[in-house]
């Protein structure tokens, strides 16, 4: 195996570790003449690989001496490269030559401002050759990126002085004319060409911008109409007119999705166990985007089966009308119940990424419950109300940056269809934060039921602490308003009124796979605000697997009635 042996010359100096592992990542490879013939050619190619490797970081003066430069040395104790780097070489002038009224136009991008900033900073500083070469890129790329597609690079030239060390850098280009967005051309299938429309994030005659390119093609394949998206500018599709005009054509290819298409899921965590999710959806019920869905959730103490029927109204994405049936049993700490329910929402989808989207909703419910050990009962509510939703996060699979903000106000009336009246209101919050390698995350939940008849409320709207997106330490709702019953003797669990439940967590990540954890967990569900509160507190390890991030828990429960211990596991990216 070939060696090689990179020292200093003087030995009272090191080499830069850099010029070292470049010099190295130049000669791998390098094969060592059988014949002596060839071994001049081969000890130029030597050096000029080596002095590549040395001038990328700046060192023109640099001597290279080569000792025992014969075969045996290089097979055994390895041929010696003893360097002088000398002094870097100095860029002294930067001149850039280019038609300075496009670049201060209001519409010109700052990364091209900022490129040109950056050659000129080389002025009075060493020359980063990689990086000089970095920026020589850059600038084409992101001229064709905001649509200067008439971009020319003339000349790119650094000019070197070994004598008085110095460098010379100049450059003469010219960006000529923005482009913009033209109107969108269909290739082949054109059905849904409205809700195409719909999600496009530019308009014609926009300058144009290929990060909106990109935006469009990911919002058309959000929609779930369409298996195969690809978005495009042609610019050799343009016609002698567009040219002048400086209109770039919009090429859109799609293929749509068949008849009818499934997914299936499995999962697991402490509060479920395993559970299973099986959805089926029809995307094209017509041409205008009509959808028809249905799902079905199986886990230990809850089932769930639902059918719904979308309207796609401004926004396909989150602008609709929907309506949906559904059925669900829960079977839990105390708590059994079946409920029916049909209900109509119409959301107004948020029109940019810090917008809420804001919900209105009608729904009937039927609920057959038992809660605690008292006797069966069915409740039948008329439910309208709201929501305001937002989630803003910086990814799907893993997230470093979120925060979700929740508000629901529902409300029924005895005098119309319902058997009491009750007003519930619910409010949660999260943030996910990270710096470098330090994790925080912040949640908090409370609600609140104004009720003339608490006995009559169903099951499924009450409120109960405990578990994995709760307060750790204590099993699945396990936590609430209590009382003795009087046959029994037994506690009897009935649901509270009032919730409230904050959350801290700290997480730092050891490794590019693993986070460790220590969180602190409080909440209390009771007739009264804040009464009678429980804490969790614990510690936990992250691992960012392919599929996600699986969390494992170790947590302990306080509360006046007992300490608990319990293991949380979960999958997800936690937003």
């Amino acid at each position: 195996m070939a060696k090689w042996e990179i020292k200093s010359a003087d030995e009272n100096k090191q080499v830069d570790s850099q010029v070292m592992d470049n010099i190295g990542l130049h000669l791998v490879g390098l094969t060592f003449p059988e014949n002596d013939y060839e071994l001049t050619q081969f000890e130029e190619q030597t050096r000029v690989k080596i002095t590549t490797a040395i001038r990328a970081y700046s060192y023109y003066q640099a001597t290279v001496v080569l000792n025992n430069f014969n075969k045996k040395s290089f097979d055994n104790d390895g041929v010696q490269i003893l360097l002088t780097l000398g002094p870097k070489l100095i860029v002294n002038e930067v001149v850039l030559e280019y038609d300075r009224s496009a670049a201060q136009q209001a519409h010109f991008p700052s990364e091209l401002k900022d490129i040109m900033k950056s050659l000129e900073a080389f002025e009075g500083k060493p020359l980063e050759q990689s990086k000089y070469d970095g920026l020589k890129t850059k600038i084409q790329s992101f001229a064709l990126i905001f649509g200067y597609f008439d971009f020319v690079l003339d000349k790119s030239e650094v000019q070197v002085s070994l004598a008085e060390n110095q460098a010379s850098i100049y450059w003469k280009f010219n960006f000529g004319s923005r482009y913009r967005f033209g109107n969108l051309e269909y290739i082949g299938e054109n059905r849904g060409m409205e809700l195409v429309e719909a999600v496009k994030p530019f308009l014609s005659n926009d300058y144009f911008d290929q990060q909106k390119v990109s935006e469009f093609t990911q919002l058309i394949r959000q929609t779930s109409y369409y298996d195969n998206v690809i978005v495009r500018a042609n610019v050799n599709a343009m016609s002698s007119e567009q040219r002048v005009g400086k209109i770039v054509p919009i090429e859109v290819l799609l293929t749509a999705k068949p008849k009818d298409t499934y997914q299936f899921g499995i999962g697991a965590s402490t509060d479920s166990g395993p559970r299973v999710t099986v959805n089926w959806k029809r995307p094209w019920v017509n041409l205008r985007g009509h959808s028809l869905s249905s799902e079905l959730y199986i886990s230990g103490p809850k089932k769930n089966v639902a059918l719904g029927y979308t309207v796609p109204m401004a926004n396909p994405l989150n602008d609709f009308f929907k309506v949906q049936m559904g059925y669900q049993e829960v079977n839990e700490e105390q708590r059994n119940s079946q409920t029916y329910t049909l209900a109509a929402q119409r959301q107004l989808g948020a029109k940019n990424k810090n917008d809420w989207d804001k919900i209105v909703f009608l729904r009937y419910e039927y609920e057959n419950f038992i809660q605690g050990i008292d006797e069966e009962q069915s409740t039948q509510l008329l439910l309208p109300g709201f929501t305001f939703n937002r989630v803003r996060k910086d990814g799907e699979l893993f997230v470093n940056w979120g925060d979700r903000q929740q508000l629901t106000v529902e409300a029924a009336s005895d005098s119309v269809i319902s058997d009491l009246n009750i007003l519930r209101v619910t409010a949660r919050t999260k943030w996910i934060r990270s710096f470098g390698k330090h994790r925080y995350i912040m949640r908090g939940d409370a609600g609140a039921i104004v009720t003339n008849d608490f006995e009559q409320v169903p099951s499924s709207l009450r409120f109960f602490v405990g578990g994995d997106q709760s307060v750790r330490g204590f099993g699945l709702n396990k936590v609430s308003e209590e009382r003795i019953d009087n046959r029994t003797g037994l506690d009897e669990l009935l649901g509270a009124q009032f919730l409230v439940v904050a959350s801290v967590e700290y997480a730092y990540q050891v490794s590019n796979d693993w986070r460790l954890a220590v969180f602190v967990d409080a909440g209390s569900a009771n007739n009264e605000i804040g009464k009678s509160p429980i804490y969790g507190t614990g510690l936990g390890v992250h691992w960012l697997s392919p599929i996600g991030t699986i969390r494992l828990y170790f947590a302990r429960g306080f509360s006046d009635k007992e300490n608990t211990k319990r293991l949380h596991f979960s999958i997800g990216p936690g937003i």
